[in-house]
């Protein structure tokens, strides 16, 4: 990235992500995210990338990128996009009073990305998404009302059973699962994944998937383990 912070200066950071001060060799020194350079703030066993950007705010698809640009090389604890900005003394601090545990963290991820999976459910017989007004005659008020819960509660159960099944078949191929929010309609889980298997778990995915014409599905990633740090 574009360069380590400087112990004399204090500037308007974005934090970024964290990772070890070991690994920053392995960091192409001068990559950027678009126009957005990329500084290090180092603390003893941890550095905290942050977007040097005092003028602008960074974009989502910038800090997105520039995560994915590190990821690539080393091992890296993403940090919530949008975060109040700070400055170097900041970020520093954080390190030091969270050192141990994001070690730890770091520990715990080495070597892994996290795919992510979104299937959408098979459609049922259609019920009013936006059922009529109040204004409605009672009995036909309430009918829709009933037909929209049960498809919801549908919708439901099917993407437990779905996520139970996907879970279970591809139990050996990821070390750890997250099921995210998402619309009734809509599962979404992550999977944490060692990056050498994830050859293995696209392959076992697919054919889990194989026999199955309800679910329409897409698989994303590799991307860094946004959802289990």
């Amino acid at each position: 990235m574009s360069g380590l912070a400087d112990e004399s200066t204090s500037m308007t950071l974005y934090p970024l992500g964290i990772s070890r001060s070991r690994d920053l060799p392995h960091v192409a020194r001068e990559s950027t995210a678009g126009q957005v350079a990329v500084r290090w703030v180092l603390a003893d066993k941890l550095a905290g990338a942050a977007f040097d950007a005092p003028q602008v705010s960074p974009t989502p698809l910038q800090h997105a990128a520039a995560l994915e640009a590190i990821h690539r090389r080393i091992c890296v604890l993403p940090m919530q996009f949008a975060a109040v900005p700070r400055d170097e003394a900041e970020i520093r601090s954080l390190l030091e009073t969270r050192h141990q545990d994001l070690l730890q963290q770091l520990d715990r991820l080495e070597g892994t990305c996290e795919m992510g999976l979104r299937v959408v459910l098979p459609k049922r017989p259609a019920a009013r998404v936006n059922p009529s007004p109040r204004t409605s005659p009672p009995a036909s008020y309430l009918n829709e009302r009933r037909a929209y819960y049960q498809l919801h509660d549908s919708l439901s159960e099917q993407a437990c059973m779905t996520a139970e099944h996907l879970v279970r078949e591809l139990r050996d191929t990821y070390r750890n699962w997250q099921r995210l929010t998402s619309p009734p309609d809509l599962l979404r889980l992550a999977f944490l994944v060692e990056r050498e298997r994830v050859g293995i778990f696209r392959k076992c995915l697919r054919a889990s998937m194989a026999g199955d014409s309800g679910h329409q599905w897409i698989l994303l990633g590799p991307w860094p383990p946004y959802s289990f740090v």
